[in-house]
């Protein structure tokens, strides 16, 4: 089970408000990898997850990605090629999922994906911008604040 703590924020409240329902329903998915064999509820809650990735890959991604822009982040290119990744993984997940159904080696791949992401993208790429927000950085665009950036809304 993952655990939301500071060293995953990233200065910007939506974001890590975000991050940390991310982190909340994987752990929700690896409770139902456990025993598998999903009730009525349990499968309905795997294909909101999957409902709710798509959207927050598409959505999150987008405001995300114009927060590094705005804040002239180094890693900023290295963030939107990581997204590109992941969505291309999600897209090839969706179809095989759509074509053979939720199995349980889908759900695994996209746990390990999902969990993989949140350790590896969020605590070395998206915290990034903790530092340009806090290091004084200015928004290529004066009236651009985090404030400013559109937070979508959560799904799951």
């Amino acid at each position: 089970m993952l655990q939301w703590t500071e060293q995953f924020a990233t200065g910007v409240g939506h974001i890590d408000h975000q991050h940390q329902a991310l982190i909340d329903n994987i752990n929700q998915l690896e409770m139902l990898l456990v025993n598998f064999s999903p009730n009525k509820q349990e499968y309905q809650f795997m294909l909101q997850l999957v409902d709710f990735l798509e959207f927050y890959a598409k959505s999150h991604f987008n405001v995300e990605e114009q927060c590094m822009e705005a804040f002239r982040c180094p890693v900023h290119a290295k963030n939107k090629q990581a997204h590109a990744t992941f969505l291309a993984f999600f897209e090839e997940f969706k179809t095989q999922y759509q074509l053979n159904g939720l199995r349980r080696e889908f759900i695994e791949t996209l746990h390990a994906m999902v969990s993989g992401w949140i350790m590896e993208h969020i605590l070395q790429v998206d915290t990034q911008l903790k530092i340009c927000i806090k290091g004084g950085i200015a928004p290529q665009n004066p009236t651009v604040s985090t404030s400013q950036l559109t937070p979508p809304a959560s799904n799951v």
